[in-house]
C-alpha cells in the first residue's frame, strides 16, 4: 500500500468507489438481473447514496383480517397476512431477486364468526421483503398453511394453499394511520 493508498486517505476511497460503483452498476446489477444507475447526485454530493436499483415487485393488497389467526396459528389477526405457495414457487424459478410488497390497509374492521366478536384496529401500512424474508417470516411463525377447501378440484388457477405469517417480519416501508 502507497502512501496515496493510506487507510485514512478519504479523497483517493472516494475516488476509488466511484469506479466501482460504475461498474458494479453495469456489470454486476445486470448479472443479478436487476437494472439501475449511478445517483447523478454523485456529480455534486459524493456523500449521498451510490445507486438507485430496480427490483422486480410484486404488489398484495391485503385488505380483509384474518380475524381467526391468532386462535388458528398463533399469529395477531392485526398483522397476520398471507402469501400463495403457488406464487412462491414461481416467483422463486422466474424472479429470484423480486421484492414482494404487502399493502395492509384494513376495509373490514370487526365480523361475527361463530357467536364471537373478532376485531382489528384501523390500520394502513406497507411492508415489503425478498423471498427469503418472506421464508424467514413463514419459519418464524411454524411454517402455517391455509389449505383452500373450497379450492381442492379449483380448475381455474387458483392457488390452493397459501402461507400465513406476521408481516411485521419484513422490512416497513410506511404507514398512513
Amino acid at each position: 500500500m502507497t502512501a496515496k493508498e493510506s487507510t485514512e486517505d478519504k479523497q483517493h476511497w472516494c475516488d476509488a468507489a466511484e469506479a466501482d460503483e460504475r461498474a458494479f452498476a453495469v456489470n454486476r446489477l445486470f448479472q443479478l438481473g436487476l437494472s439501475g444507475s449511478v445517483n447523478v447526485e454523485k456529480r455534486s454530493n459524493p456523500y449521498t447514496h451510490d445507486l438507485f436499483v430496480q427490483w422486480p415487485s410484486d404488489l398484495k393488497n391485503i385488505r380483509t383480517p384474518l380475524f381467526k389467526a391468532q386462535e388458528l396459528y398463533g399469529i395477531d389477526p392485526q398483522y397476520a397476512v398471507t402469501f400463495n405457495v403457488k406464487d412462491g414457487e414461481r416467483y422463486r424459478s422466474l424472479y429470484p431477486n423480486i421484492v414482494v410488497i404487502f399493502d395492509v390497509k384494513w376495509e373490514e374492521l370487526s365480523r361475527e364468526i361463530g357467536g364471537t366478536l373478532y376485531q382489528v384496529e384501523p390500520m394502513h401500512v406497507t411492508y415489503a421483503g425478498l423471498l427469503d424474508d418472506i421464508s424467514n417470516a413463514v419459519k418464524a411463525g411454524g411454517s402455517k398453511r391455509i389449505e383452500y377447501q373450497k379450492r381442492v378440484d379449483d380448475t381455474l388457477g387458483n392457488a390452493k394453499a397459501s402461507w400465513v405469517f406476521d408481516v411485521r417480519l419484513l422490512q416497513r416501508l410506511g404507514d398512513t394511520l
